[in-house]
């Protein structure tokens, strides 16, 4: 009368039927696969979606970048003016009022 134990392989797992007497494994039922299957062509397709949004989105990131560049320009001249309008003298100290 040899006692059987059914476990789980932890790697893959599979169904392990092992005999305890013996200590050795006497069967095993393959892992149920949930994964969907889909064809070549099908994740071609995918493949190829996946390019074009990759290409829009940076064409997106690279035009923001763009008027960006051009907002900053703006206000560096923008405050290169006010720079210019400013009084350069020095100021008057109190020690020079005497």
């Amino acid at each position: 009368m040899s006692s059987t134990i059914k476990t789980s392989c932890p790697h893959c797992n599979s169904m392990l039927t092992i005999d305890t007497d013996a200590g050795v494994v006497t069967g095993h039922e393959p892992p149920v696969d949930t994964r969907e299957r889909i064809g070549f062509d099908e994740r071609l397709q995918q493949m190829k979606d996946e390019k074009e949004r990759a290409a829009d989105k940076m064409d997106e990131a690279f035009r923001r970048e763009q008027s960006r560049d051009r907002l900053m320009e703006d206000k560096f001249k923008e405050l290169m003016e006010k720079a210019k309008d400013i009084d350069d003298s020095k100021p008057i100290r109190d020690i020079d009022l005497d």
